[in-house]
């Protein structure tokens, strides 16, 4: 029974959308489908990846040679437009040597710079340059960088 009174009642609303819009008292307007010609912008939020690679530099070259390990523990902070929105900060470094980091803003892509600066565990200092800026163009999405580091005890 209960059943047979919720059809009745779709049943009647459906009538009575019929009859309302008919007679002019309600107008439903439907939007028309683009066409191929529709030069509409899509407006989109930004997002950009930083890949960060630290590793251990055995011969303290400042190159990271086929036989050398990946050093964990590294902590990377990133200064930009929009970095302050990150959700993780700082980003430190796995066992694989590796972190990721993504920066968000609104609206589409533009340019900008950005400086990546790390701070190795207390037993290495850096082979290579302790900071790094990249330059992003509106049409780039993401961007790597590369740390070494050799052990203190190697001076």
């Amino acid at each position: 029974m209960l059943k047979r009174t919720m059809v009745v009642q779709v049943l009647l609303l459906i009538m009575i959308v019929l009859v309302v819009t008919s007679c002019g008292i309600l107008e439903i307007e439907f939007s028309p489908k683009p066409t191929e010609d529709d030069s509409s912008e899509i407006l989109a939020d930004c997002f950009n990846d930083f890949y960060l690679s630290a590793w251990i530099d055995d011969n303290c070259d400042g190159i990271w040679n086929s036989s050398e390990r990946p050093l964990a523990d590294v902590e990377f902070y990133i200064e930009g437009k929009f970095a302050n929105m990150l959700t993780k900060y700082p980003c430190i470094s796995n066992e694989e040597g590796q972190c990721t980091m993504m920066i968000w803003s609104p609206g589409m892509c533009s340019a900008s710079d950005y400086t990546i600066t790390m701070i190795p565990p207390e037993t290495y200092k850096p082979t290579t340059p302790d900071s790094v800026t990249i330059h992003l163009t509106s049409q780039d999405f993401s961007a790597e960088a590369q740390f070494g580091f050799c052990t203190i005890q190697n001076d």
